[in-house]
């Protein structure tokens, strides 16, 4: 690899070369007119030297005259060498920078600065390549963030749309006299009163998403007791999964887990987890709630014996407004909550993955919170 130089010794190399180079020029030069004269009958040295005689006084003028315009000649041209070299090694580098800058402005984040220079400008070239690569990864965060607004904003008018236009018809029928039975009337306001409830469990899901997602957010860690927490949890849920038919194994240590977390936030998570195994899942299925201590983390488990998720959906399982069933369409799910559980678990520097469980169940959730020196010093 070729060494590089700065752009201060090579310019101290530059002058030391051509002020030799200058002075080896006159000297050969001078030996050159010495040996013209000396073959004339003359010493040029001597020549021009030597005090004024009868008969020289003319040309010695002359040549006087003449080295003086040939040392300004020398001295001219190695200037004129010297000083096209640095503007050589400072204009190039300059014009590249340049013309990267220009590119950039004008929206070519692509551009790449790629040649050979001195110490200087090479980090300067560096920088310019690693600002352009910022930039090109700020462009493509913000277009993904762009889209992946714009799908939110779509999902949320298309699951709003629904229970809209299904209250919107029961209250005209009812504010216009076609629907007289009692009985049928109702019907009519539970069903709207159910979807008004499903339109604020959307908005409440989507507040709560956006409040995760904001760079200000910052939760309220404390020393909280996870096991205890999973079994609020289950309790707080347990006449639903009374309602179903659901049997629900739930296995929790006799010691507390305690944990710096932000226990609102942990509880909504594991709320989540849990009535989508709830909802999600025919009546009369096995449900499985968990925790356990492994080496370096924490881990809560929520387990079913429910349709296993395609691969094709799993990847993306947890991003907005993403099912692994047709619950959605069927409008008993707003999309957000495995969202949401996502967020709090990037909060917490954890993360919460779907993988296949022991028979007799068919998926596990699992949310993995790591156990750092900060959370190790809970533990007592």
């Amino acid at each position: 690899m070729k060494k590089k130089h700065s752009f201060k010794s090579v310019i101290m190399r530059s002058f030391i070369g051509y002020t030799i180079g200058i002075a080896l020029t006159l000297l050969v030069l001078e030996l050159l007119f010495s040996l013209y004269t000396f073959n004339n009958g003359m010493n040029f040295s001597e020549l021009a030297t030597s005090p004024l005689v009868e008969g020289t006084k003319s040309l010695q003028i002359a040549l006087s005259a003449f080295w003086i315009l040939v040392t300004i000649a020398v001295y001219y041209i190695w200037i004129v060498l010297f000083g096209r070299r640095i503007s050589k090694k400072i204009l190039i580098p300059i014009q590249k920078l340049e013309n990267g800058f220009k590119a950039v402005t004008e929206g070519q984040l692509d551009t790449e600065l790629d040649f050979e220079t001195e110490t200087e400008f090479g980090e300067m070239r560096d920088a310019f390549n690693f600002m352009a690569r910022k930039l090109r990864d700020s462009e493509k965060k913000r277009m993904i963030m762009e889209n992946e607004r714009m799908q939110l904003f779509s999902h949320i008018a298309h699951d709003l749309k629904t229970p809209m236009t299904t209250i919107s018809g029961y209250a005209g029928a009812l504010a216009s006299g076609m629907v007289e039975e009692p009985d049928k009337q109702q019907e009519y306001y539970l069903a709207m009163k159910a979807k008004s409830g499903q339109m604020n469990q959307l908005i409440d899901q989507l507040l709560s998403y956006s409040k995760l997602g904001m760079p200000q957010y910052r939760m309220n860690f404390v020393k909280v007791d996870l096991a205890e927490l999973l079994r609020v949890s289950c309790a707080a849920l347990f006449g639903e999964v009374e309602s179903k038919q659901m049997k629900l194994e739930l296995r929790l240590p006799d010691k507390p887990i305690f944990y710096m977390a932000d226990s609102l936030e942990t509880t909504r998570a594991i709320g989540n987890l849990l009535t989508n195994a709830i909802r999600h899942n025919p009546a009369g299925s096995l449900l499985f709630v968990g925790i356990a201590e492994e080496p370096g983390r924490v881990e809560i488990q929520v387990a079913d014996n429910g349709v296993v998720i395609p691969e094709a959906i799993a990847g993306n399982l947890f991003e907005p407004f993403v099912s692994g069933s047709d619950s959605r369409s069927a409008g008993s799910g707003t999309g957000l909550g495995l969202a949401i559980v996502k967020k709090v678990m990037e909060q917490h520097s954890g993360e919460v993955d779907l993988l296949d469980a022991p028979s007799p169940y068919t998926k596990m959730f699992v949310l993995r919170f790591p156990k750092s020196a900060k959370h190790r010093k809970t533990e007592g």
